[in-house]
């Protein structure tokens, strides 16, 4: 190393070794910058709309995230619309295409940071993430980014179940039953493994988002699972996505030739040159406009020129606005737009224009990390050459290695927690590899800010072993938080109430849910698994494995699954705290939709990235009736 620096590292060349190592130089920053050129994305309209103005557009998106990507790609397919989509952040950083590099894009500057309170308003103590190290709450990761959250996501392609969507349509939102929503996930998919296809009754292919299966190389880890889970009396399961739901095995994934696959990249990227969509970044929408008769007329945005330099725009909009910019964003800005419940906007001085309970019945999808050491006696310490340098040198140059597999993470899970047998799931499992000496597992910890004791028992555990973090996740909670605006300054943080753990049974679902797990790993005797006993101060009056021990433990270790929805819920004009109506039209206004995760009336059974998706290829079609298109 000290030649290295000295710039000494091997005896004068005659000419030729300095060539063809130069050259391997070379070759590898080539290979990595075809993996995100700057000119696969989208061109910036912004600088021509500095120079020029805006034109009046026929539909005006706010958010290129899952949703709004999809949306603006059906839309310009009429070449006589003239579509303008807006997005607060930029191109996606090469981490975003990298598979499970995500990691390193949370708290970075394609994140929103945002944090999420959780109290039980009596106290104002907190009833999840006690243990997390900021004083603001749980972090919620959000994508600021063409791509939105989908482009900093694990990449899980999982619809929820046939259920989920009856449920919709049981609450009285006409068309968004299982039958009706099912052509449209087959719409959007290009799945390329022929055995989940099939006969298509579930999957469909010549879509624009690649689903791939992970099937990988056998590793013993896997093995071990797929024998313990199947002792525990579990089924292993190749297509999730079709009619059996209840099981364990490898999921489907939104990659493509090694690399992610986000919305923006499937839906933006093939059209980046239709003459009739513009696409401005870095542009924060900041109002909605309406006329004397409350109809949306336009969009104000401002676009940053420098670090503290802003410039404001109003767009101008002679059909509809849609409005994609995610559970958080969404009702941020239809309240600061007047859109929202009176006694709310009223206290900011906001004027109203539509009394609607936006934000209010906010749900995610809460997890607890449970730890286990695995392989005590036989696990090899963390090699950065093998582990790291060789898997990057494979990845760049042939697309393929470790960085390509998604090893335990895509080993995932469905159980019924209360009958084994029952055909749908209340809880899901994720789960995540940290070899011996890694620090992997420690610094995500960081990262999700249970640094302190809770990291410093985890290091410990991963200086002795292998570890397998397992995640049971509440898939159906009936607990409801809220989403709030902290002023009337839009580039002020909105206030979140996750809502965790406010009804009894989510906590009951979640304590079985760990109960479940540590069944199977029981079974699964080669691993020889120990659970990781986290130092917890606050549950050390509990009797350890007790009840009271987990609700304990599961309130100070509680996080997101980054699975926010419902904060401009659809339902029927009878409904309360409906915000939109089925066909996804903003209520007591006109020209404006919701079309995003925030419409969801109840959340689906699992990750919730391709069902934003199908919302998404629905309400397009929605739009083209409604306007007297179809292609």
């Amino acid at each position: 190393m000290e030649a290295l620096l000295s710039g000494q590292c091997a005896a004068q060349s005659v000419g030729p070794a300095n060539q063809l190592f130069g050259l391997l130089v070379q070759t590898i920053l080539a290979a990595q910058c075809a993996i995100s050129p700057p000119d696969m994305w989208p061109k910036d309209y912004g600088p021509t709309a500095l120079a020029q103005g805006l034109d009046e557009y026929d539909f005006v998106i706010v958010g290129a995230g899952s949703a709004g990507s999809v949306v603006a790609n059906r839309l310009s397919e009429n070449p006589d619309w003239k579509v303008l989509l807006l997005e607060a952040g930029g191109d996606p950083p090469i981490e975003s295409e990298i598979p499970f590099m995500q990691i390193h894009l949370e708290k970075s500057n394609v994140d929103w940071v945002y944090y999420a309170d959780s109290s039980d308003g009596v106290e104002a103590k907190r009833t999840a993430c006690r243990a997390s190290s900021s004083p603001a709450g749980c972090y919620w990761p959000r994508g600021k980014m063409l791509g939105g959250s989908g482009a900093m996501n694990a990449m899980v392609y999982m619809r929820g179940n046939a259920h989920d969507y009856d449920t919709w349509e049981a609450l009285g939102n006409a068309g968004w039953g299982w039958r009706s929503v099912l052509p449209y996930f087959r719409k959007s998919e290009d799945n390329r493994d022929p055995v989940v296809v099939g006969d298509g009754t579930y999957h469909g292919t010549g879509g624009y988002l690649t689903v791939s299966s992970i099937t990988g190389k056998a590793t013993a880890q896997v093995d071990h699972l797929r024998e313990a889970v199947q002792a525990a009396g579990f089924n292993f399961l190749n297509d999730f996505n079709a009619q059996e739901h209840i099981g364990f095995g490898r999921v489907q994934v939104n990659t493509a030739n090694a690399t992610r696959v986000s919305s923006a990249k499937a839906f933006l990227v093939p059209i980046k040159d239709r003459p009739n969509l513009h696409v401005i970044k870095h542009a924060h929408a900041v109002e909605l406009k309406f006329d004397e008769n409350r109809r949306a007329t336009g969009v104000k945005f401002v676009r940053s020129e420098s670090d503290d330099e802003y410039r404001e725009f109003e767009v101008h909009v002679r059909r509809e606005t849609i409005v994609s910019a995610g559970a958080v964003n969404t009702p941020q800005l239809l309240m600061l737009s007047g859109v929202g419940r009176a006694e709310d906007l009223r206290d900011l001085n906001i004027p109203l224009v539509s009394d609607l309970p936006v934000g209010r019945k906010l749900q995610d999808h809460v997890t607890v990390p449970l730890f286990y050491r695995i392989y005590r006696s036989t696990a090899t310490d963390y090699d950065v050459q093998r582990e790291l340098v060789i898997p990057s040198f494979e990845y760049l140059l042939q697309r393929e290695g470790p960085l390509t597999e998604a090893g335990l993470n895509a080993f995932v899970g469905f159980v019924n927690t209360r009958n084994i047998s029952h055909p749908f799931p209340d809880v899901q499992y994720h789960h995540m590899y940290s070899r011996k000496r890694s620090g992997i597992a420690s610094r995500w910890l960081q990262k999700m800010d249970l640094d302190g004791l809770v990291q410093d028992s985890v290091e410990t555990a991963n200086a002795e072993a292998d570890l397998l973090a397992a995640f049971p996740i509440l898939l159906k909670p009936k607990s409801w938080g809220h989403v709030r605006l902290h002023t009337e300054r839009p580039m002020d943080r909105p206030l979140i109430d996750a809502g965790y753990f406010t009804h009894r049974d989510d906590m009951l679902t979640l304590i079985e849910g760990i109960r479940v797990h540590r069944r199977i790993m029981a079974q699964a005797k080669p691993m020889d698994p120990e659970l990781v006993r986290i130092d917890l101060p606050e549950c050390g009056r509990e009797v350890y494995d007790s009840d009271a021990y987990w609700e304990c433990y599961i309130r100070e270790l509680s996080l997101t699954l980054y699975h926010p929805v419902g904060t401009a819920k659809m339902g029927p004009s009878h409904d309360p705290d409906a915000v939109v109506d089925a066909r996804l039209r903003v209520k007591g206004v006109s020209g404006l939709r919701v079309v995003d995760a925030s419409i969801m009336p109840d959340i689906v059974s699992g990750n919730t990235n391709a069902a934003v998706v199908m919302i998404a290829e629905k309400a397009s079609d929605m739009l083209k009736e409604d306007h007297g298109w179809s292609a």
